[in-house]
């Protein structure tokens, strides 16, 4: 297994995903095509054997079907036994109250993990 990165577009976040469990998706997400962008990276997870695992979200925007892949991807690591501790770092801007509202609605469903919300202002410039 090797890491994965994926270079931004301007309709797909950065993927930056190691194998030692540091995993960092920046940026927004609207891609044409959900599955073909997302599904290697849930197969990517799957795989994954980590002690630690540590997500930074950072999305300034998401799309109706890319929220539900983050979801998917959210309980992939959530039902990965190999994996043993799991931290969710949820960014949002502070005049962005429903992306606050989709991280607690992650944090009800993904059970394993500690989820830490980071407000701050301008965290996308």
């Amino acid at each position: 297994m090797t890491n994965l990165f994926i270079q931004k577009t301007r309709s797909t976040p950065e993927i930056d995903f190691k194998i030692s469990g540091e995993l960092i998706i920046t940026g927004r997400s609207l891609p044409e095509d959900v599955h073909r962008f997302y599904d290697p990276i849930v197969d990517w997870i799957e795989k994954l054997e980590c002690e630690n695992l540590t997500l930074d979200l950072k999305l300034e925007y998401l799309n109706t079907s890319s929220t539900k892949k983050i979801l998917t991807l959210l309980l992939t690591i959530n039902e990965n036994l190999k994996i043993k501790n799991i931290t969710v770092n949820w960014y949002y801007e502070s005049d962005d109250m429903e992306m606050e509202d989709l991280g607690l609605i992650y944090e009800e469903d993904v059970t394993r993990a500690k989820f830490n919300f980071i407000e701050g202002v301008d965290l996308f410039d």
